[in-house]
């Protein structure tokens, strides 16, 4: 039923946000993400697309995250000798250090403003959007919220990120004269299409450029972070798997300082892993919140316009009917063979798909590539590969309950 209603939600569905978070941190929904499809989500997706993941932007993107590595690998070779490393914390800072530099020209790494840090300001930012129970039950729910404070609660994450993506506009604001054309980032672009001599038919309000700072920040950084972090974890359990992963990267990249994005292109085991991350730990469980258009049959069930559906796209990456028996092992090697369609949805599909549907895998390859060229890893503490904690944690995005600590050992090629 899953996959019918994939193959067909582009025609009957449209996004309609059910979570009064969502309502509130997206300025009443002016982003991407979550707004319902109109002609101002077109506009403003089509200038994400080609002011922030077009040909201009890639190849700063690529040189971005070239120097990003290279300041993970010097982290990483001044770490003591036999002593974990917090991986969530390394990656964050390097994902979070690529997509800052990329869309601010800044990557933001002391905060402009007092506050909380950026890394709660964010995770508060996804709590909110995921709604509570005024969202699910109506007047109970409302008064619940209420009492329980999470109103008030939701405030003050909305004041707090407002205040730290005014200062990252007032910052812009103040450079924007002495820039030139070449180093101006996409904060920049929006700017000027929010200047009074902006010729656009769309010209942007300072809610729309905040809104699409927070699809940056909350689409951008955290999703990659979680599946760069899982897919790790499921390398540090299967020695199998780091093996063949670790000597397919090694013999194509040969005797170098780093891998190289062209590298890449021709690990085809890698990719494999990549997917089978994606498959088995969806960074969305469930997909954004769509509203049926028109009447239709799924499954038998007649869909009224106006049902809320929720796609359960954790749930149809694990499917034995899909997937077979072993469906919640993570064996990469499923890819050999199988055609991915509407199987395996974590980007979404459709007009709703996610626009950095192919950037953001590529990005994962490439910093996992590299921390898995220059380093081995292992569980501390002697323990098992299999008694790494896997558990889950959240719900708007789903994250490793428990941070992952391995111990780098540096390569040695004489070995």
């Amino acid at each position: 039923m899953a996959k019918q209603v994939l193959k067909t939600h582009d025609h009957i569905f449209c996004s309609r946000p059910l979570s009064k978070g969502m309502k509130r941190l997206t300025y009443y929904y002016l982003d991407i993400a979550f707004s319902p499809q109109s002609d101002h989500r077109r506009e403003m997706r089509k200038i994400l697309v080609s002011e922030f993941l077009g040909p201009k932007r890639a190849r700063l993107f690529n040189h971005v995250l070239v120097s990003e590595i290279e300041t993970m690998v010097r982290s990483l070779g001044s770490h003591p000798p036999n002593v974990a490393l917090n991986l969530n914390k390394l990656i964050l800072a390097t994902v979070k250090g690529v997509v800052c530099k990329v869309a601010f020209g800044n990557n933001y790494r002391q905060q402009p403003i007092k506050g909380p840090s950026w890394e709660v300001l964010v995770d508060e930012a996804l709590e909110m959007l995921g709604g509570l129970f005024g969202d699910s039950f109506r007047w109970a729910g409302r008064f619940i919220d209420y009492v329980s404070g999470w109103n008030d609660k939701l405030e003050t994450c909305f004041t707090n990120l407002d205040a730290y993506m005014e200062s990252i506009i007032d910052d812009h604001k103040n450079q924007i004269a002495e820039v030139t054309d070449d180093e101006k980032d996409f904060v920049h672009v929006l700017l000027e299409l929010s200047s009074e001599d902006c010729t656009s038919v769309h010209r942007l309000t300072k809610e729309d450029i905040k809104s699409v700072i927070l699809d940056i920040f909350t689409g951008g950084v955290d999703t990659t972070v979680v599946t760069l972090v899982w897919a790790m974890s499921e390398i540090a359990r299967s020695v199998r798997v780091k093996q063949k992963l670790q000597t397919e990267i090694r013999n194509h990249t040969g005797r170098k300082l780093k891998v190289d994005v062209l590298d890449i292109t021709k690990m085809t085991y890698l990719k494999k892993v990549v997917k089978e991350t994606l498959r088995l730990h969806t960074p969305v469980p469930l997909l954004i919140p769509h509203e049926c258009m028109s009447h239709c049959q799924i499954g038998g069930y007649d869909v009224l316009p106006g049902t809320a559906a929720l796609i359960n796209a954790w749930g149809i990456g694990r499917d034995p009917s899909t997937w077979g028996e072993n469906a919640a092992e993570f064996y990469p090697e499923r890819f050999e063979k199988f055609d991915v369609d509407f199987e395996m949805v974590p980007f979404g599909g459709g007009r709703r798909s996610c626009p950095a549907m192919n950037s953001a895998p590529a990005t994962v390859e490439f910093v996992l590539a590299n921390l898995l060229y220059l380093f081995d890893w292992e569980i501390p503490d002697g323990a098992k590969n299999e008694d790494l904690n896997m558990q889950e944690e959240g719900s708007f995005i789903l994250r490793k309950k428990v941070p992952l600590c391995l111990v780098p050992t540096k390569y040695n090629w004489d070995d």
